[in-house]
């Protein structure tokens, strides 16, 4: 049998056995060897300890524990390296689709760079709730709580309580909850450091210390955590970068610079309406004409396509970043003084910051609207003047229906570009930032009444967090006036002083969309043999064009807790039934703060000058759509919203025989009338059949609030839209008639405790009813192009275009032209997901005079079914069906292997302790390869890519105590074979959600006590 050992700290108290909690809980994929350590005394037989069990309010002894919990100690920690937060995250075998590495181009990953999330069962980071020392933290609006914030340092252990716990927990709680507990009772002082050698980059750094101070009644402990994290471009993995026939999605744009170029000229049939100089009188309307690709494409590093009608694309992910650098600081303090016998105070206090200086992108974005009358360029224009010149033949004398000739060169053009591309913003990526700011408080008081008859829990917790993204774009105005050589700082277009509003003269500049003013790659270094000195641009006139974007978003979460608990009058054949209950009051407060360029309330609209009507580039200053100043970035509403929930709980605890126990919990939940209430219940079941065979089950359903920014706004992300073979903007819109989501699960499953051995077998499942999903912007373009929406379709259209072409812009468009797609937010399709845990583990005694460790755990999802996708209007998009083992590009979730699993060894000698690690992520595929919401693979001609290889990663550690236990010294070698992560149809060219992409990585690190204890 295992030994027991029990802890009491932060209020969130967990009972487990070394050998069988690690084995039933798979210790959350860090190795169970490392509960071959050496075991605690075992608890005196009659004088077994009553504590609180996690997944419950109500003190009792092991015997009666209904839910095992998963524990990942300090110790197992240093076994692996001390692992940052991000590193602990990705070794969690329980999850699915976690954040944590830089992502900026899939789904959850952007606007949330810099997030570490934990994803349980990959029904998504939000479904999960994390709390620190028993008590809510403040969460992301979309992806639960960062953990990021949490100093590694500072922590006692962390605890996971897989499965629903909304009955006991609230809100959030749908895939389960994880607590982390701090080291409350340190005393001492310890500091320690760590570097990690990382291929291509100057390596991550951390550095902590923590100081503790106790007397009889007082313990105070103050934690600091420095950690630095280097930058590893794309270019420094041979792998990132493909060829556009490797995989057609991996990073390439059909909006690049050098550009794709289209001779505006006048048609005799006016369709669509073009000027007699052929300029698109309608913004956003496709030309109906030829497109040829830049002469310079292929020379500067881009990549002509097509046959007749070429396209020049350009890999925007050449300047982008597999990680960023940022620096992040973090300090957390606690204070426990016992009041009196029977009462105890809690304070604590965090603050963390998390600053990413300089977020690498694309050296510019394309314009959502490429063509219409402000992107016209006149036959006179210097660029266009030395471009026809440089090139002859490229423009050729056209004759019209009507017999009229338009020559070469009286012919204007447009040019499918973006201003900077293989040039770089100044040969470099442009630069955006993101900074985190987290604070936390907390206070709280429990103790006994009436002689320990009930016991009390009282706690305040405000947190709260800030989030800072920063960005540029290109006003659209301003670029329009360039092309008219209206560009420049000093330039007054319409003014009445012709020397500073004369296209081209003083400080009225033109702006050069065309090759020719590109002196050298910066993808390739080669040299412009058709540089132009005469009509480059000017470093000014490329910082007048572009303005920041700017946008904070503050989340405040305030959480009072009160709970009661004791044992009731009555009994039942294995003892005292307990109870437990409770009050729980949150306020949650969104804040959304923009910048002017961000604010659709002062920057609607796209022009403000008049004299842009006067020049034709707009008919109206008044916008119909507000999406502000920039051509690509859209802007937002601020917001700032407050809402109160209240909950109500209870719980019992039922020793129904010596060997069968349970636990019955109920909870009320009211979000107000616009959301609604939930009543959720919960059974749980444990039978000790054999001395070393238990069963246990448990049965719940939950409930979540939509987060506050779902009911209104709108945001823009950058999505590869497969028909256009590029990336476009998706304009996600909040929806105010969001209802809330709820899910039943259940579980069941057996722990066998024989000796040395231990095993668990647990099956699971999740049944999700109207989940928050976004529309596909895949799925919505795939399904406008099957049912014939756009002009020129090759059959009829369906009834659902009307709804399906709504979300396309331009209307109507062909889908190899379309600028942008909107999306919304709504209750999604349902969902039913199950599987199977499982773990084994083996601990031979005296080997070598050492303890050797054998173990392997394994989490297999046998299904993740879902309804069919529909929109908003309820028009289906794509057939639903079983999503485990695929990728899921195209569809609202992340990517589900469905077999994951580690094998281990471990040996304990003394001072010295070794583990080797075996970490397993099946193979699962790209649903192209079995035709259900194909949006990427197949879809974008790279067939070879429909599967993703299994991923074998080895890892091996050493770590030794020395000097009477002051001085930890420790080494790990991280992806042992240097694996590079297996090739995916996706921007980055590997699945950031699953895999690896640093290749082998060396850590060493020391920790030094003076008095630790």
């Amino acid at each position: 049998m295992g030994v027991l050992s029990w802890v009491n700290e932060g209020g969130f108290t967990v009972i487990w056995t070394r050998h069988a909690a690690c084995a039933a809980a798979m210790c959350l994929s860090f190795s169970s060897a490392v509960y071959a350590e050496e075991a605690a005394p075992a608890a005196p037989k009659g004088n077994v300890e009553e504590i609180v069990v996690t997944g419950s309010y109500i003190k009792g002894s092991a015997e009666n524990a209904a839910l095992p919990v998963d524990v990942v100690t300090q110790q197992e920690m240093k076994d692996q390296g001390n692992p940052n937060m991000i590193e602990m995250v990705r070794e969690l075998g329980v999850t699915s689709g976690n954040l944590g590495q830089t992502n900026q181009f899939q789904g959850i990953g952007q606007g949330n760079i810099g997030v570490v999330s934990i994803n349980l069962r990959g029904l998504g980071a939000s479904r999960t709730l994390t709390l620190l020392n028993g008590r809510r933290q403040v969460p992301t609006e979309t992806q639960g709580v960062d953990v990021s914030i949490i100093p590694t340092s500072a922590l006692e252990r962390t605890e996971v309580l897989l499965g629903g716990a909304a009955a006991t927990y609230g809100s959030d709680a749908i895939a389960g909850v994880v607590n982390f507990i701090t080291r409350s009772k340190f005393e001492g002082l310890e500091f320690g450091a760590s570097e990690q050698s990382v291929q291509g980059s100057n390596g991550n750094q951390q550095y902590n210390a923590i100081y503790g101070w106790a007397n009889d009644r007082i313990n105070w402990t103050i934690s600091g955590e420095y950690n630095h994290q280097a930058e590893i471009t794309n270019t420094d993995r041979d792998w990132a970068l493909r060829p556009f026939a490797a995989n057609p999605a991996g990073g390439w744009s059909s909006t690049g610079m050098p550009g794709t170029i289209y001779a505006a000229i006048p048609t005799v049939d006016n369709l669509p309406p073009v000027t007699a100089d052929g300029r698109i009188t309608t913004s956003g309307v496709f030309p109906p004409f030829v497109s040829k690709a830049d002469p310079m494409c292929n020379t500067l590093g881009g990549l002509q396509t097509g046959g007749a009608a070429t396209t020049c694309r350009f890999q925007l992910s050449y300047f982008d970043n597999l990680q960023e650098k940022s620096d992040t600081s973090k300090i957390f303090s606690e204070f426990n003084y016992q009041v009196s016998d029977t009462s105890d105070l809690h304070v604590e206090a965090l603050y963390a910051k998390m600053n990413m200086p300089n977020f690498k992108t694309s050296p510019s974005y394309g314009a959502q609207a490429q063509f219409g009358p402000e992107r016209w360029i006149a036959p006179n224009h210097p660029g266009l003047v030395a471009f026809k010149a440089a090139n002859p033949g490229f423009f050729t004398d056209v004759t019209l229906g009507n017999g009229t000739v338009v020559t070469a060169a009286e012919q204007a053009a447009y040019d499918n570009m973006r201003p900077n591309g293989v040039d770089g913003f100044f040969g470099h990526p442009q630069n955006g930032s993101r900074d985190t700011q987290t604070f936390r408080f907390g206070a709280g008081l429990k103790g006994s009444l009436f002689n320990s008859a009930i016991d009390y829990d009282i706690a305040l917790t405000w947190s709260q967090r800030q989030y800072t993204i920063e960005g540029n774009d290109t006003y659209v105005e301003r670029y329009a006036f360039a092309l008219d050589g209206l560009g420049g700082p000093g330039c007054v277009p319409g003014g009445s002083d012709p020397a500073t509003s004369t296209p081209g003269v003083g400080p009225c500049q033109y702006f050069n969309p065309f090759s020719n003013h590109i002196a050298r790659s910066a993808v390739n270094g080669v040299v412009n043999p058709q540089f132009n000195g005469n009509v480059a641009n000017s470093a000014e006139l490329y910082h007048w064009l572009i303005g920041s974007q700017r946008y904070t978003q503050e989340n405040d979460l305030l959480v009072w807790d009160a709970v009661l608990s004791g044992e009731t009058p009555w009994t039942l054949p294995g003892g005292t039934i307990g109870w437990a209950a409770g009050l729980q009051a949150r306020n949650e407060k969104f804040t959304l703060d923009l910048n002017t360029n961000t604010n659709l309330d002062k920057s609607p609209c796209p022009f403000t000058n008049p004299y842009s009507i006067t020049l034709g580039n707009v008919k109206t200053l008044n916008c119909t759509s507000p999406t502000g100043p920039f051509g690509f970035l859209t802007g937002a509403y601020p917001s700032n919203t407050s809402r109160n929930v209240y909950a109500a709980f209870s719980e019992l605890s039922l020793p129904i025989t010596d060997k069968i126990s349970g636990q019955f919990a109920l909870r009320y939940e009211d979000y107000g009338s616009d959301v609604g209430s939930t009543v959720d219940p919960k059974l749980a079941l444990r039978w000790e059949v054999l001395d070393w065979l238990t069963l246990r089950g448990s049965a719940t359903t939950t409930f979540r609030g939509p987060p506050q920014s779902y009911l209104a706004g709108q945001v823009t992300s950058l999505v590869f839209i497969v028909p256009t073979t590029a990336f476009k903007a998706v304009n996600i819109s909040g929806n105010p008639d969001l209802q809330s989501e709820s899910a039943t699960t259940w579980s069941t499953g057996f722990i066998v405790n024989a000796g040395n051995f231990t095993a668990t077998v647990d099956y699971w499942k999740y049944d999700l009813k109207d989940p928050f999903q976004t529309e596909d912007a895949n799925q919505i373009v795939s399904a406008y192009t099957a049912q014939n929406c756009y002009v020129g379709a090759p059959g009829a259209p369906t009834a659902n275009c009307a709804a399906l072409a709504s979300h396309i812009s331009p209307l109507a468009i062909p889908p190899s032209q379309i600028e942008s797609v909107s999306v919304n937010i709504i209750n999604g399709t349902n969902i039913t997901t199950s599987g199977i845990d499982a773990s084994a583990q083996y601990d031979f005694d005296d080997v070598m005079r050492g303890t050797l460790s054998f173990g392997l755990q394994g989490t297999y999802t046998i299904d993740y079914n879902s309804d069919d996708f529909k929109d908003i209007n309820g028009v289906t998009l794509a057939s639903g069906g079983d999503f485990a083992g695929l990728m899921n590009v195209g569809t609202p979730f992340t990517s589900l292997p469905d077999l994951k699993g580690n094998v281990w060894a471990k040996y304990v000698h003394g001072p010295h302790r070794f583990t080797y690690m075996v970490r397993y992520i099946g193979q699962y595929r790209d649903q192209c390869s079995n035709g259900t919401n194909c949006t990427s693979a197949t879809a974008v001609g790279a067939p070879s890519l429909k599967d993703v290889s299994s991923i074998i990663y080895q890892d091996l550690y050493y770590n030794v105590t020395l000097f009477n236990d002051s001085t930890f010294l420790s080494v790990g070698v991280t992806n042992l074979m240097d694996k590079d992560p297996p090739q995916t149809a996706t921007n980055l060219n590997y699945d950031p959600y699953t895999a690896d992409p640093f290749g082998r990585m060396i850590k060493v690190g020391f920790t030094y006590s003076l008095g630790g204890k």
